[in-house]
């Protein structure tokens, strides 16, 4: 579990300094050289550590091609939807993860749905309230960019949970070397984006306002999100089920609230403590009830 709490703390970092990223670039852009560097480094890894694993299986491509596709509409939403309303609002959205993870696990891959399951999901969606109105803030941009931005969210939300069921099939179930999948979806998806900012957004000369005050958070990004929170997310899937991976998105707007504690000197009221005190309940009765079943795997066989 504490791998899975590391991941989504890195994704807080993610929506909190993503969002100071958008003030001085393009959404594709920034995804682009972000997952692809990622991606090429992954190869780079999987090439020089095992070559006899450096390989692409015809059968795979339309996975592969599916899941780089994910992979560009994951990140490119998430980045569109920062730039116009608060990361605290787009943690709030990703929230509803849990929920369509467990239908698609339930329609993909028969995982089953205990009333224990259920009541600790109700229970931890109800449990998150306090701390999400709290942070709810209505933002000062055009009534059409907001409905867009909160579309967007929802839909990389929704990305979120595809990839990695297509990370689990081609890597669980194929066989697929585990980082030259990771490797070869970032670069495919950080291509795509590449290629949408070219023809979507201004190249003068690339689309970026400010590259001093980009830079540092630029590298905060790649270091955490495409070099750690990319191949943890796909390992985490192999280890626990997807719902279960999902379910613990709703600690995000905790994360959240204390990275804006430390660097945007926002207080934590009492709402934090209550919604914590409820959500490690239900994530603990949630976690057994997947752990009787057997779903969780304590060392996962990784090609």
């Amino acid at each position: 579990m504490i791998t899975i709490l590391l991941f989504y703390g890195i994704m807080a970092g993610v929506y909190t300094f993503g969002k100071q990223t958008m003030l001085y670039g393009s959404p594709f852009f920034l995804t682009g050289i972000r997952i692809t560097f990622g991606g090429l480094c992954f190869l780079g890894y999987q090439y020089y550590k095992e070559r006899s694993k450096f390989y692409i299986k015809k059968e795979w491509v339309p996975l592969i091609a599916f899941y780089s596709a994910g992979i560009l509409i994951m990140d490119s939403c998430r980045m569109f939807g920062l730039k116009y309303i608060p990361s605290s609002n787009a943690a709030i959205i990703a929230t509803t993860a849990p929920f369509i993870a467990a239908f698609f696990s339930w329609w993909q891959f028969n995982e089953k749905m205990t009333k224990k399951k259920i009541i600790a999901l109700i229970v931890g969606f109800l449990g998150v309230m306090p701390l999400l109105f709290k942070h709810l803030r209505l933002p000062h941009e055009s009534l059409h960019y907001v409905i867009i931005s909160y579309c967007a969210i929802f839909i990389s939300t929704i990305g979120f949970i595809m990839c990695g069921m297509m990370s689990k099939i081609l890597i669980q179930k194929k066989g697929a070397p585990f980082f030259m999948i990771v490797g070869t979806v970032m670069t495919g998806g950080g291509t795509l984006a590449l290629i949408a900012s070219a023809f979507c957004e201004p190249w003068n000369p690339v689309p970026i306002t400010n590259f001093h005050a980009i830079l540092p958070l630029l590298v905060y990004l790649i270091a955490t999100h495409s070099l750690i929170a990319y191949p943890l997310y796909s390992y985490l899937v192999q280890k626990y089920p997807i719902t279960l991976v999902a379910f613990a998105q709703l600690t995000t707007p905790f994360f959240t609230a204390l990275l804006s504690y430390f660097f945007m000197n926002e207080t934590i009221s009492w709402p934090f403590f209550i919604s914590l005190a409820i959500l490690s309940g239900s994530l603990a009765l949630f976690y057994h009830e997947e752990k009787e079943e057997g779903l969780i795997k304590d060392n996962p066989k990784i090609p």
